[in-house]
């Protein structure tokens, strides 16, 4: 079923610029059935991410892909994924630790949803967060997902083609706090956040959702 919210309840605030304070290298995350790897290289890439000004610059993707090779050996979380034709399950563990973060319960169903369940005592979120498609496979409206988190409304947004844009509703507007782009031969995908406005387990796990899902954008 659609989900409750819909982006046009929440017009786009105007003059909003993207602030990333978090760049991730999202290596082997799309249509992986192996370990895949998450790579906080935000140090490696300030001054590519400074001078394109938040946009997907082929000197910042550059930049990104060299960083995670540097650094494949000491990733921020790994995820393992296991699971049949109409749905996958992934295990987020932290890179450091391997204590596990959080599940991934991934459909392929157009109108069902998909959900990342966190364990009890949580830093992350206080609830599990179910990520619902906004409207069918017939219009402009499949191609939003919805989620909550902390009774507050999200939306990634996949109209734009090559990138997709994460909206958080604040005063009934919808402010753009992150976004993402498929790179690469090897489907990865480098993901752009504001930290201060989510969280970035929450952040980076419907971004996997997003990418692997029901409209998963294209590189």
């Amino acid at each position: 079923m659609p989900h409750p919210f819909h982006p046009d309840d929440f017009p786009i605030k105007e003059n909003h610029v993207l602030n990333p304070t978090l760049v991730f290298y999202l290596k082997g995350c799309i249509h992986s059935k192996t370990t895949a790897q998450i790579l906080d290289v935000t140090n490696s890439a300030r001054a590519a991410l400074a001078s394109s000004g938040g946009e997907f610059s082929q000197a910042l993707l550059s930049e990104a892909a060299q960083a995670a090779h540097r650094q494949q050996n000491s990733p921020a979380y790994e995820i393992k994924s296991s699971g049949n034709i109409m749905r996958t399950l992934k295990t987020v563990t932290d890179g450091r630790t391997g204590s596990k973060v959080c599940d991934l319960n991934m459909t392929f169903i157009s109108f069902d949803s998909s959900t990342v369940r966190f364990p009890r005592d949580s830093p992350h979120s206080r609830h599990d967060v179910e990520l619902w498609p906004v409207g069918d496979r017939a219009s402009d409206d499949a191609k939003h997902e919805a989620f909550v988190r902390h009774s507050i409304p999200y939306f990634w947004d996949m109209t734009r083609g090559p990138v997709g844009v994460l909206y958080k509703c604040l005063n009934q507007q919808r402010v753009e706090i992150g976004r993402v782009a498929c790179y690469g031969p090897e489907k990865d995908a480098l993901l752009l956040l504001d930290g201060d406005e989510l969280d970035d387990v929450v952040a980076i796990s419907t971004c996997i959702i997003l990418l692997n899902g029901r409209d998963a954008i294209d590189s």
